[in-house]
């Protein structure tokens, strides 16, 4: 019986080792303590599995960043964390949901948009919008 507790308990020690990884190059301090400004759009009271649109650009031009892959979830809410590169202060982010379920972004079929122009206080910030579904949305 102690020789088959012996051989689990080593053979139990092996499977945790051979499963453990060694980096030889960690990330320093600079990178673990990355902060960057967080914007969390939680938009909501819109049709199901709708494609939604999102496009922000920095103050400076020089970082823009569009996709349309998001979707609404199944009960209509949009909740998506948007990262801004490190030091944004100010953007612009416009955010279009295919309410008519078209395929297209246009206001004029029925869909809804939503635009921001704000500014950021640092890098650790984190800004919460909360957006309801109306003509052409607004932020509450």
């Amino acid at each position: 019986m102690r020789r088959a507790l012996y051989i689990l308990a080593t053979f139990a020690l092996a499977n945790i080792l051979l499963q453990c990884t060694y980096d030889s190059t960690p990330p320093g301090d600079d990178k673990i303590n990355d902060s960057k400004p967080l914007l969390m759009l939680d938009a909501t009271g819109f049709a199901a599995s709708r494609s939604v649109k999102l496009q922000y650009t920095d103050a400076a031009g020089s970082t823009t960043q569009q996709t349309s892959a998001e979707k609404t979830d199944s009960s209509g809410r949009f909740l998506y964390p948007l990262y801004f590169s490190r030091g944004t202060r100010s953007f612009t982010l416009t955010v279009i949901v295919d309410e008519s379920g078209d395929g297209q972004f246009t206001t004029a079929s029925g869909d809804r948009k939503y635009q921001l122009t704000a500014t950021l206080a640092s890098d650790t910030e984190t800004k919460q919008i909360k957006v309801t579904n109306a003509a052409d949305f607004s932020a509450n």
